[in-house]
């Protein structure tokens, strides 16, 4: 697939894992789907674009996922402070399962995934492993990507202030700017200390990477929805331990990169369903139907890596 191809199956998938799939979004909800469709369209155009941009830019520079997680988590803060409900009214442990959903969900899996789908190469017909593949976008492509994140941003900013009590008070503005400040400063420090660019993992264990992936995202999203009836100090402990604890596993047994994404997925599958099923029939059709074309598409990820000779023996990501 060319890479404009890529860049459009990225923004799709990003936009309906991280708010259809995980149930915040759904065409048989309470709300019209001509708005739900609109919501589809914005949100690949918003976050869906900021990922490939977020991929492009660690491809291109040689790193891998530790710039992808911090760029993930500075452009979450933007999009959860100025777009969603504001940083100041989800309070602190909020706004940690906030960004732990966008980075998970509508930047790093799809990411991870699409990736595998389609493992191009870095010179002439050579396929080489995802985490070696060269930037998809050349300068109009950015520029493209650019002008549709900026374009729905501005959107769904619109539509936020449009509606009620759900903008951002000024306070909240302030302190998703101040997050978002801090949040670029520390992907200037990656960039600064000039992380290895290639740094051989071996092999990793693509059932164990599911499972761990899996346990630890199940469990944030299980300690994220629990109420707030906890100290704020141990509350966020409870939230941020699970995924502490994946990230230990991943760098100790170097696990696979799609097998984490896998897991993360399955994780919003599950979740959506529990949330739709109890609403009805439509409901239930249709995230049984997202969960059905999820798992499909994990699946034929996982074909594309085993028939190529060495993607699995060869996961090279610099974590």
């Amino acid at each position: 697939m060319r890479p404009f191809g890529r860049a459009l199956t990225l923004a799709l998938l990003s936009a309906v894992t991280a708010e259809f799939l995980l149930g915040d979004h759904r065409l048989a909800g309470a709300a019209p789907i001509g708005e739900q469709l609109a919501a589809l369209v914005l949100y690949g155009a918003f976050s869906g674009a900021a990922a490939v941009l977020i991929r492009d830019v660690a491809r291109r520079t040689g790193r891998g996922w530790p710039t992808i997680l911090l760029l993930a988590v500075a452009f979450g803060v933007i999009e959860q402070g100025m777009l969603g409900s504001g940083i100041g009214e989800l309070g602190a442990i909020g706004t940690i399962g906030a960004l732990g959903r966008h980075v998970i969900w509508g930047v790093s899996a799809p990411i991870a995934v699409v990736e595998a789908l389609f493992p191009g190469p870095v010179a002439g017909r050579i396929p080489v492993a995802p985490q070696r593949q060269a930037p998809w976008l050349a300068m109009p492509g950015t520029v493209i990507a650019g002008a549709a994140a900026l374009l729905g941003g501005a959107a769904l900013l619109v539509v936020s202030v449009s509606e009620p009590g759900f903008a951002a008070a000024p306070r909240q503005w302030a302190l998703a700017v101040a997050a978002a400040v801090i949040a670029a400063a520390a992907v200037a420090v990656v960039v600064a200390l000039r992380l290895p660019r290639r740094s051989p993992l071996g092999r990793g264990h693509y059932w164990w990477s599911i499972l761990v992936a899996l346990v630890a995202t199940s469990a944030f999203i299980g300690v994220d929805q629990l109420p707030r009836t906890l100290p704020l100090w141990l509350s966020a402990l409870f939230l941020l331990l699970p995924l502490a604890a994946g990230a230990v596993l991943v760098v100790v047994l170097r696990l696979d990169v799609l097998g984490l994404a896998s897991g993360a997925i399955l994780t919003a599958c599950w979740h959506g369903l529990t949330d739709a099923l109890p609403l009805g029939v439509l409901p239930g059709i249709e995230q049984n139907l997202l969960v059905g074309m999820s798992i499909a598409v994990l699946y034929t990820a996982y074909l594309v890596q085993r028939r190529r000779p060495g993607l699995l023996r060869a996961q090279s990501a610099v974590l």
